[in-house]
């Protein structure tokens, strides 16, 4: 499927503790905006920073309307050809609803989109493990964007994965012997890898 705008998208998703904001700070650090690669937050933790409490589908429409709105600001402000990476994209929102108990169905029909014009909004997805599975000792709890227990970041972790089940160009990066850094190191050539293989 060919991505034709001028604006690319990258999604970083997964459960949480995976790396997803480690990666962004890394995106910042090495590729600055003059190189035509911006980095975008995490709608939720906006969200929550502002008072906000997670864990209702109230929230979760706020996370998924504050996404689009972060994307479209930064893709507007580029003026110019550039890639954006985002911590998490719209069908992370999917596995939120999902958790909650919601329908796919339901999610279609209040993001007045389909699985297909989700799919298309983004170059390239790199989904980044959980330290919950398969290296629980890494996994930290924090109040602000983190408090699920590991059990519950394994399945966020799962219904991320099922989230983004179509798209034709997805990396996984799991949790390896190499620990933390080689883990972003894949990661970031991944994000190197999507960006010499778009369409313009």
């Amino acid at each position: 499927m060919p991505f034709t705008s001028v604006i690319s998208r990258i999604a970083l998703t997964g459960g949480p503790g995976g790396g997803k904001t480690s990666l962004l700070s890394l995106v910042a650090e090495r590729a600055p905006t003059s190189a035509g690669l911006f980095a975008v937050p995490e709608a939720a933790t906006v969200l929550i920073r502002a008072g906000l409490v997670p864990g209702s589908f109230s929230f979760q429409r706020a996370v998924f309307h504050l996404q689009l709105s972060l994307e479209n600001a930064v893709a507007e402000a580029t003026e110019r050809e550039g890639v954006l990476v985002c911590d998490r994209g719209t069908l992370d929102s999917l596995a939120y609803w999902r958790l909650l108990g919601g329908s796919e169905e339901g999610f279609w029909e209040f993001s007045g989109m389909t699985r297909e014009e989700h799919l298309a909004r983004y170059l390239g997805v790199i989904h980044l493990e959980t330290a919950a599975v398969g290296a629980s000792e890494h996994y930290t709890r924090s109040e602000i964007g983190r408090p699920e227990p590991p059990e519950e970041a394994a399945r966020i972790d799962s219904l991320c994965r099922s989230a983004w089940e179509g798209h034709p160009n997805r990396v996984f990066i799991p949790n390896t012997p190499g620990g933390w850094s080689e883990k972003l190191e894949r990661a970031w050539a991944a994000v190197g890898g999507m960006m010499e293989h778009r369409v313009l």
